[in-house]
């Protein structure tokens, strides 16, 4: 399945927003234009936006990446990032297309990156910010609150990570290291969480996994069910680091 289609599905199954959703991916370029993500409306809406977060990507002076939200366009040179370092913020907004082409002036070979996408519901103050429509609802909230007043202060909007903050105020942090031998073909379950109390819930923060003896032929993937979604995402191990942690946020209500 191309990859577009996978995160389409992934945006399509997003329940409990927000949600950090992880990608990786790895290919060979040809020399010329590269297509990664080409996604339209749906499932990208001003109702359920995307929000571009942090990058990693291999070095390459060979290699442009050009990101496409909506109608603004951005070109990054890959040859200052790092593929397991510390990621870069590229932070854009999409409520109608996104897309992401990776322009090589000749082959590269075994090309590696990861970015995060936030799947949100906007609140009216980010509507507000960021120029969405609002519903008659919307503006009889916003007057009898005064939040557009509050957005041209700057008060509002808060931060997508100090929103987390805030509601997830008490919750206890905890980390998996897994070693596991698994066959060719075959699927083995690694770790299998549950909340303790019923008003808790799960979050996955972040994912990695070791590399080592991989090539983009002979991969591994690491697949996360949520609750009910079975498989909710598919993660290739090719382009990931057991050095770093890749950032993510997946709420689960049941089990992760």
């Amino acid at each position: 399945m191309p990859i577009q289609d996978e995160l389409a599905t992934v945006i399509r199954k997003a329940r409990y927003l927000p949600e950090l959703l992880p990608l990786f991916h790895a290919q060979d370029l040809a020399a010329g234009d590269n297509p990664i993500i080409t996604l339209g409306s749906p499932p990208i809406s001003p109702d359920i936006p995307v929000l571009t977060d942090k990058l990693s990507a291999t070095p390459d002076d060979k290699v442009l990446l050009k990101l496409k939200a909506d109608k603004l366009t951005h070109k990054a040179e890959t040859v200052s990032l790092d593929v397991m370092g510390e990621l870069t913020p590229l932070e854009f907004l999409s409520t109608k297309s996104l897309s992401l082409v990776l322009n090589a002036d000749a082959s590269v070979s075994d090309y590696k990156m990861y970015l995060g996408i936030w799947v949100i519901r906007p609140s009216i103050a980010q509507r507000i910010l960021w120029g969405l429509p609002l519903t008659p609802q919307h503006e009889e909230l916003s007057r009898k609150r005064g939040v557009r007043d509050s957005v041209v202060k700057g008060i509002l909007p808060f931060p997508t990570s100090y929103q987390i903050e805030r509601e997830c105020m008490g919750f206890k942090r905890t980390y998996a290291e897994i070693v596991a031998n698994v066959a060719s073909g075959q699927a083995t379950q690694i770790v299998a969480l549950s909340p303790l109390f019923t008003d808790e819930f799960l979050v996955l923060e972040s994912v990695t996994a070791d590399n080592t003896d991989l090539t983009l032929a002979n991969n591994a993937q690491i697949f996360v069910t949520r609750d009910d979604d079975t498989n909710y995402l598919k993660l290739p191990v090719f382009p990931m680091d057991s050095a770093y942690d890749f950032p993510a946020f997946i709420p689960a209500l049941r089990k992760l």
